[in-house]
């Protein structure tokens, strides 16, 4: 069985906003993403951000909307996103396996892929399931979990 996400990793540009901070082309809160944000911390998922661009302004708007303590980490910057994945995982003790990431960018998605297998990464579009996804609900018991309700089984490429 899949390990329980304990960790999901936000791109905040075009994923839990419109626009990019960066750009000046930030719009509206994402409702279903910030739906998202808030039940699965009330379940003890913890969020962290890792975006590309200006910290004080992420930072900023994180904290316009009322979010940032949400957040138990949030890393701004230019470099690779899975490095920043993996400084976050050890920073907060939690395991590659137990980690999602979610952005809107196929690109970001698949470098973290690459350089993290066992990290799962999630395409902002699908938001609005995360929280009827099984991985992001604990485990109870030695029962398998139920197929997703996506319509498929989990199957991880070894």
């Amino acid at each position: 069985m899949a390990a329980t996400v304990k960790l999901l990793v936000w791109e905040v540009d075009n994923t839990l906003w419109d626009g990019v901070v960066s750009d000046s082309t930030e719009g509206a809160l994402r409702p279903d993403a910030v739906r998202a944000l808030r039940t699965l911390g009330e379940r003890g998922v913890m969020h962290a951000v890792a975006s590309r661009g200006e910290w004080d302004w992420t930072v900023a708007n994180l904290r316009r909307h009322g979010l940032r303590e949400h957040f138990a980490v949030v890393e701004v910057g230019w470099g690779r996103k899975s490095a920043a994945i993996a400084r976050m995982a050890q920073t907060l003790g939690v395991g590659l396996d137990q980690v999602g990431y979610i952005d809107s960018e196929p690109l970001e998605r698949s470098e973290v892929a690459h350089a993290l297998p066992q990290v799962r990464a999630y395409a902002a579009r699908h938001v609005d399931v995360l929280t009827a996804l099984q991985e992001f609900r604990a485990p109870v018991g030695d029962v398998p979990p139920p197929t997703s309700p996506m319509g498929f089984q989990h199957i991880h490429a070894r």
